[in-house]
């Protein structure tokens, strides 16, 4: 009972011991104000880093937004359908759009003006040249499988037949 009650007696002293801040500056360990202070300091330092957070998902975020705008405003331009061209030599149709976005890229690379545009079962169609009659469509369409310029499902699509967007 003895040991019981010293060991209660020196765990109650040492609880007082350490609460008390001159014992504590003695003992070369923070006082209660210093605590209080790093307290401080670790709610500054993450309120700083929550604000560089969120400016940062805010650039990041306009940078997508204006990224986004300009493909959109690519995919527009190139979109856009010369109605008054009925028929459309059509080198390639994609179910992926970045398919058909690279291929009208290698064809402008290679001095073509290509126009994609989409049918409304989500292919995407590119179209090499236009033209007003199918004549030279055809004429256009034997001319580029001759010079093996594309692929061998090179068609003419007639923008009459409305199966585009």
């Amino acid at each position: 009972m003895r040991t019981a009650n010293k060991l209660i007696i020196v765990l109650i002293a040492v609880l007082v011991v350490t609460g008390c801040d001159w014992l504590r500056s003695q003992l070369g360990m923070a006082t209660s104000q210093e605590l209080e202070e790093l307290k401080r300091e670790s709610v500054r330092e993450a309120e700083a880093q929550r604000i560089k957070d969120s400016l940062d998902k805010v650039v990041a975020d306009s940078l997508a937004m204006v990224a986004d705008s300009l493909e959109a405003e690519q995919t527009n331009k190139i979109a856009s359908l010369d109605e008054s061209k009925r028929f459309h030599v059509i080198l390639g149709s994609f179910k992926v759009h970045s398919n058909s976005k690279r291929m009208a890229e290698n064809l402008r690379k290679k001095g073509y003006e290509p126009v994609v545009f989409s049918f409304h079962n989500g292919f995407e169609a590119v179209s090499v040249c236009s033209y007003d009659s199918v004549t030279p469509a055809f004429n256009a369409m034997y001319r580029l499988l001759d010079e093996g310029f594309g692929p061998d499902d090179i068609w003419v699509y007639d923008v009459r037949q409305n199966l585009h967007k």
